[in-house]
């Protein structure tokens, strides 16, 4: 008596057959795009992604990095939780403009449907700001004053694959727009236009906070890979256990321990 035939074994992914299907036939912005909108990859949208990815992936010294560093010294064996640590530094200053922007930026062209309202919207998203008493989402940089280098090359990306639409001639307009309200010339920043080409894509918040989780993730191991390579990480503690100010803290709170006694 034969055996019974064996079921062929099958590993499915996003409805895709992974074996056949995905590995080395799809590159891995073509996954990610396929995992976070379940459709078939769109080539401009690929490129788009791919761009982003590479250009949010590293930033050298970060919050996110130093305390991934940080982390990983204190628990060698746990990568995955300095990475976790770094992502948790992933917040409205620091990688946030994404999905801000792409928020802000989508509410603003809501209902708009002629590309002459651009300016006026522009104004809107100036005049929300500082009722709100925030900065102009997407535009200025603490280290780029004049032009964020990212930006030119991103927008050159989006052109090339036919990605470019009202969200980032929206974003493009608020540095006037700023000026006519009496604001200082602030550069569009690279965070900010990613939201808008995002945005442009027809995706939302989420899909832009994905992106920026994804590609920093990747940098985070970068950095931590180095970390082993050449340590940083007790050094930064022992500098900072040292100081003055730390020194002061340590005092600051034993006399509050005292005083509890």
């Amino acid at each position: 008596m034969s055996a019974p035939e064996r079921p062929a074994d099958v590993i499915t992914v996003a409805g895709r057959n992974l074996v056949d299907e995905l590995i080395g036939q799809k590159s891995f912005s073509e996954m990610v795009e396929l995992l976070m909108t379940g459709g078939e990859p769109t080539p401009g949208h690929t490129a788009m992604i791919d761009a982003l990815l590479v250009t949010f992936a590293d930033h050298g010294v970060t919050p996110s990095s130093m305390v991934a560093r940080l982390t990983l010294l204190g628990a060698p064996e746990a990568m995955q939780a300095a990475v976790a640590a770094g992502l948790c530094g992933a917040g409205s200053v620091f990688l946030g403009t994404l999905e801000n922007s792409n928020e802000i930026l989508a509410a603003a062209l809501a209902g708009r449907e002629s590309v002459g309202s651009i300016p006026q919207a522009a104004d809107s998203v100036v005049a929300e700001a500082k009722a709100e008493q925030r900065q102009v989402i997407g535009i200025g940089h603490p280290e780029h004053k004049y032009e964020d280098p990212r930006v030119p090359r991103l927008l050159e990306i989006a052109d090339e694959h036919g990605v470019r639409g009202p969200h980032t001639e929206l974003l493009l307009a608020l540095p006037a727009a700023l000026q006519r309200a009496g604001g200082p010339l602030l550069p569009v920043n690279a965070a900010g236009l990613a939201g808008a080409l995002i945005a442009d894509m027809g995706y939302g918040p989420s899909f832009a906070r994905g992106i920026a989780v994804i590609a920093r993730a990747a940098g985070l191991v970068g950095q931590l890979l180095d970390e082993e390579r050449n340590p940083t990480a007790r050094l930064l503690w022992d500098r900072e256990r040292t100081s003055p100010v730390a020194g002061a803290a340590h005092e600051a709170v034993a006399s509050l321990e005292d005083r509890r006694q």
